[in-house]
């Protein structure tokens, strides 16, 4: 297998695969828009399948089959968590164990095997005090091969999934009964035209396809205060005496940001210099992480401030036993009961985790007999009331059960302990000026209607506050989407109405994140986020598009 010293070859392979829009109009049987893990994923078990297939000779050879992948970013297979834009600091959120299902894993784990020296040589160049220290921690589980339990930088998963695509993909070219081509390609618009989708691009000549798969990732960020972020954005040069926003940590990248608050904060040495963080969820737990793991800018920063509804972090994974003596009593009882609804299941969770807390014990430790215990719920509720529960109360349960590894979590107790760290409960609404060149924010408190001011001066703001409303989106590509009918956003908001299928319209595709907010015969989704719920996602995808 090729290892990192290669990396560069399989990125040039990749570009002349690529190539411009053509001058005249082509027509694809399959066209995927967006190239991230959903994509390469659907790619993997459609390829899997359909090589299988052939041999057995359960489907005849035909003609070729075209596929197009577009991305805006020309940066295919990785998307934004697995690629540069996420840098090379970034650790998945749960263990490797956790995150990735079986056969899966162990092909990544192999693929870590084989790839020893050029993993170990890569992991060794990674920039920052916490990358050393991570190594240093372990590497004797990864030279004994035992990766399972650890929380793994993600562009390692990156560049393997990025490999293992690429390979596919050009077996089968090599066999000729599959033509791809990669375009790098902004896409606004996707057009019903008779048979075919008509897919626009906000640089070249439209191209048409049979099928389309929509696999676009997340929604973009809340931008209730986009507007505000705009104002103050500027460049290092120009921000000197203004506050320093970012509104997309990851746009264009998280080292090309970090680089832009160290600039900031060298210009405005004399202030205080106080970061503020909209947002507690996982990228901004990493943000922390990231931003603390580069000496000469943690240096620079007196104080983290987060302000966010939950007023926390999500809770430690540790290596410790799952509770033997825990019992989620009132799950329990809800369980013994006839009639109950989606309602009363949240309302349970949310008491069995207080007292669980209350004993001492740990939400790593309860969670999944407390997971097993919902769907046990779950599975007796009406179809309406398990529609309740996936448009609304699933997510609000996993709110509760939010988790992550010690290795960022111990830099934010640490920051808590020094008193470099204030978290604020309740709902950011804007940032105000304080005096000349000073800025505070206001925010509603948890229980309250009445905005408060914090008015100790921020000189740096970063927006982690998680995903849009699709009826109130600013992509383009979605709301065009919409006001076509092609989509329509579910009760969730969070996703988009499909079948069974996983089709909107006729041969038109979802997968990944966009496809929480449903439930049919075969499907009850209300996120699908996890590389583990995409894995198993795009194998049902994949079936139905062979």
């Amino acid at each position: 297998m090729q290892g990192l010293q290669n990396e560069s070859v399989v990125v040039n392979q990749i570009v002349q695969s690529e190539r411009p829009f053509p001058s005249t109009s082509s027509t694809y049987d399959l066209a995927i828009v967006g190239s991230g893990i959903s994509c390469a994923y659907t790619l993997i078990h459609y390829l899997d399948l359909l090589a299988k297939k052939l041999a057995t000779r359960e489907i005849e050879e035909q003609k070729t089959i075209k596929v197009a992948v577009l991305d805006k970013s020309g940066e295919f297979w990785k998307g934004i968590p697995y690629g540069s834009r996420s840098g090379q600091q970034s650790l998945i959120i749960t263990s490797l164990r956790e995150f990735l299902p079986q056969p899966e894993r162990d092909r990544f784990t192999d693929w870590l095997k084989a790839n020893y020296n050029s993993v170990i040589s890569s992991l060794q160049k990674r920039p920052g005090i916490f990358s050393s220290q991570w190594l240093k921690s372990y590497q004797a589980a990864i030279e004994q091969n035992h990766w399972n339990d650890l929380f793994i930088p993600r562009y390692l998963f990156g560049w393997y999934l990025k490999e293992r695509t690429v390979n596919l993909l050009k077996k089968a070219a090599a066999q000729n009964y599959l033509q791809y081509e990669l375009i790098k390609a902004n896409v606004c618009n996707i057009q019903k035209q008779s048979e075919v989708y008509q897919i626009d691009t906000t640089e070249h000549n439209p191209l048409y396809a049979t099928k389309v798969v929509l696999a676009i990732g997340s929604p973009p960020n809340k931008t209730a205060f986009l507007s505000q972020l705009k104002f103050f954005e500027r460049s290092p040069a120009e921000a000197k005496n203004e506050v320093c926003c970012i509104a997309d940590v990851y746009e264009p990248s998280q080292n090309s940001n970090i680089e832009r608050i160290l600039q900031h904060l060298q210009a405005n040495s004399r202030r205080a210099k106080q970061v503020l963080i909209i947002g507690s969820n996982a990228s901004a737990l990493e943000t922390i992480y990231s931003l603390n793991n580069l000496l000469e800018v943690a240096q620079l920063i007196d104080k983290f401030v987060v302000v966010s509804p939950s007023g926390t972090f999500p809770h430690p994974i540790k290596d410790t036993p799952v509770s033997t003596t825990y019992i989620a009593q009132n799950l329990d009882l809800l369980l013994q009961q006839d009639n109950f609804t989606a309602k009363q299941i949240y309302e349970a969770v949310q008491q069995d985790v207080a007292a669980a807390l209350a004993n001492n014990e740990t939400v790593d430790g309860t969670y999944r007999l407390i997971s097993q215990k919902v769907i046990q719920a779950l599975d007796q509720l009406s179809y309406l009331e398990q529609k309740q529960f996936v448009i609304e109360y699933g997510v609000k349960i996993g709110k509760f059960q939010r988790r992550a590894g010690l290795d960022y979590l111990n830099v934010v107790g640490k920051l808590v302990l020094e008193g470099r760290l204030e978290f604020v409960k309740g709902k950011f609404i804007s940032i105000i000026s304080l005096t000349k060149n000073q800025f505070g924010f206001e925010y509603i408190p948890l229980n309250s209607s009445q905005p408060e001011t914090f008015t100790t001066p921020v000189q740096v703001i970063i927006n982690c506050a998680g995903f849009q409303d699709l009826t109130q989106s600013s992509s383009p590509l979605i709301n065009n989407l919409i006001q076509q009918g092609i989509c329509t956003p579910n009760d969730s908001r969070g996703g988009f109405e499909m079948n069974e299928n996983f089709e909107t319209q006729p041969n038109f595709y979802l997968m990944g994140p966009l496809v929480a907010g449903n439930i049919n015969d075969k499907l009850r989704v209300w996120h699908a986020e996890s590389c583990g719920r995409i894995f198993n996602l795009s194998q049902s995808l994949a079936e139905v598009l062979l």
